[in-house]
């Protein structure tokens, strides 16, 4: 069991693990620590970083290196779940669409089927009766729900089953993709919406994730398919990266959007937001990493993979050039 410490003793504690204060000073230091996160979510992020194989302790490593990174973290969170919107918005007009032009359902033998398979959802939705935004609709429909009035209500862990029990009963050209993406999807969106950290894990990959087989990440065919798709990616590199869950999730999710997005405006306003967050502020402080391998390379791979989904889609590097 590990004893509660000060800001001063959290402080001496990075100093004796070689972590230096000299782009941003102790005093500052400490003030950010009492007021802009805490210890236990910032020195997670020393995981992502090199050590000296002899004493355990940090290699050129810098207090500022672990703010920069945890600024980062917090920004590529929020894309993620501005990201996560537009894919729950894209996969619901689909599902409404499919429903539409198929004769072979009315809107409730549908969910009547996959309620009687998942009775728990029935629950999931009655504890939103009274204490959420979408109240009015469960009080007019519950318990008898058209498909086209359920999908304003569940979670998205929820929306994915009754995606995948109707694409399921209904496969289409399509489908199989996207329900092989949808649980990266799903992973990191929720990564997001708790605030997990997920830049901590670029040197020390999490093992008990949805995707661990014998301790080992198992990439989804659907997202090694369309990796194949990308020249410049050497087969070395994408078993490297593909075997880290959060790379893999995040490229997944962006694959995924780029797949079920049929929105003109919606794929214009996320690869500007990618781009932005990427060629420019991960890019502020680029000389904290410069000398990280590891950094740099899973950068410049995802950097490969966001060119190559520009490129197909609307070029928008060339547009913001002109």
């Amino acid at each position: 069991m590990k004893n509660k410490i000060t800001i001063d003793e959290q402080i001496e504690h990075m100093k004796s693990k070689n972590i230096k204060f000299q782009i941003m000073s102790e005093d500052d230091a400490k003030n950010f620590l009492s007021t802009r996160t805490y210890y236990f979510k910032l020195k997670s992020y020393a995981k992502s970083f090199q050590t000296m194989n002899t004493c355990n302790n940090y290699l050129k490593l810098d207090f500022a290196y672990l703010v920069e990174l945890s600024t980062l973290d917090a920004h590529l969170r929020q894309f993620i779940m501005n990201l996560s919107l537009s894919i729950e918005h894209s996969l619901k007009t689909k599902l409404i669409r499919d429903f539409t032009n198929n004769p072979n359902e009315d809107g409730y033998t549908i969910i009547s089927d996959f309620i009687n398979q998942y009775p728990f959802i029935l629950q999931n939705i009655d504890t939103k009766r009274k204490d959420s935004a979408c109240a009015d609709l469960i009080c007019k429909y519950h318990p008898n729900w058209p498909i086209w009035a359920i999908v304003e209500v569940l979670s998205f862990g929820d929306f994915i089953k009754l995606f995948r029990f109707y694409y399921t009963k209904y496969p289409d050209s399509e489908s199989k993709k996207e329900m092989d993406l949808l649980w990266s999807a799903k992973f990191i969106r929720n990564a997001a919406a708790h605030n997990n950290c997920l830049l901590n894990s670029l040197r020390h990959p999490y093992v008990h994730t949805h995707l661990s087989k014998n301790n080992k990440i198992v990439p989804t065919k659907a997202l090694q398919l369309e990796i194949s798709k990308i020249k410049g990616l050497s087969k070395n590199a994408k078993k490297r990266m593909l075997a880290n869950p959060v790379t893999h999730d995040f490229i997944a999710t962006l694959m995924l959007f780029n797949h079920v997005c049929t929105s003109e405006a919606m794929k214009r306003n996320i690869y500007s937001d990618l781009h932005d967050l990427f060629q420019n502020r991960f890019l502020r402080h680029q000389d904290y990493f410069k000398q990280d391998l590891l950094l740099v390379s899973s950068y410049n791979f995802i950097l490969k993979i966001i060119d190559f989904l520009d490129s197909g889609v609307y070029n928008l590097s060339e547009e913001q050039k002109s």
